[in-house]
């Protein structure tokens, strides 16, 4: 990434968009952001995008169905494609300023994983170039969470979990941590509250795993994993498969802790499960 003109590209893309103000702070160049989109002719907008994106490739085909749809607002149509287009804008609105601060070549590949933000609910980076700029394209619905902070807070779940007694350790953290404390101090407990309210209900009314119906789904499994019937075939498409199975190796510890109860590692051994 050293090889970044950053000059040359805010050139390329001002020039393309023609004249705008330069934005007052990093909130004024998101929303000066979205009034250049919604300025701008649509249909140009969309050759203009389709190229500062690097896939002109996808231009007659993405094209035609636009027009076949009667030219929907890109908005509606296409809005993980403005989303991209409005992070690329943002950023050659903020180049030429001294709104970011040490802006260094490798942004330009920290600024791609803002494209991860409409499928995540909680965004987290101890990256500073982050904690400026993700805030400013997330939805009331998403978090973004200093890496520094979750990593101090993790380490206090860690002790909150190693003060407790050797007999409820034993039990393996697949028992007594399937969920955070109910301590809103912990910003894990917090983001659980927020993504997950009805948590602490369903951890109160959650009932000890059935051995016997384990052993069963097990049974079961194994019935189909291993019937002679089974043919080697060449097939890829999964969508004609009846099943398929993934097989993993499981980790009886991490770290430091277990996992899992001193009886279930017994069945899991007794299974074959784990070696």
């Amino acid at each position: 990434m050293t090889g970044v003109d950053f000059d040359a590209m805010v050139k390329h893309v001002m020039g393309q968009l023609g004249h705008w103000r330069k934005p007052k702070s990093l909130e004024d160049a998101r929303q000066l952001a979205d009034t250049i989109i919604d300025c701008m002719d649509p249909e140009w907008l969309f050759n203009f995008g389709l190229d500062l994106l690097a896939i002109p490739e996808a231009k007659e085909a993405v094209s035609a169905d636009w027009i076949s749809r009667r030219r929907p607002p890109l908005r509606q149509h296409l809005p993980y494609f403005i989303f991209m287009l409005t992070i690329n804008i943002f950023f050659c609105l903020v180049l030429p300023t001294q709104l970011l601060r040490n802006v260094k070549a490798s942004h330009q590949v920290d600024l791609a994983y803002l494209y991860y933000l409409p499928f995540c609910s909680v965004f987290t980076s101890k990256d500073n170039f982050h904690a400026q700029i993700v805030p400013l394209f997330l939805t009331p619905n998403q978090t973004f969470v200093n890496g520094i902070e979750l990593k101090d807070d993790l380490k206090n779940l860690d002790q909150y979990y190693s003060a407790l007694s050797d007999s409820v350790k034993r039990q393996g953290l697949s028992n007594f941590a399937t969920a955070p404390p109910d301590d809103t101090s912990f910003l894990v407990t917090q983001l659980w509250d927020k993504y997950m309210p009805g948590w602490r209900k369903i951890d109160r009314e959650r009932k000890p795993r059935d051995p016997e119906a384990d052993k069963r789904k097990i049974a079961e499994l194994k019935a189909l994993t291993e019937s002679p019937d089974l043919q080697p075939h060449d097939e890829q498409n999964i969508d004609k498969l009846s099943y398929v199975k993934i097989t993993r190796d499981i980790r009886l510890r991490k770290g430091k802790w277990q996992r899992y109860s001193d009886d279930q590692e017994r069945r899991m051994h007794e299974d074959g499960l784990v070696k």
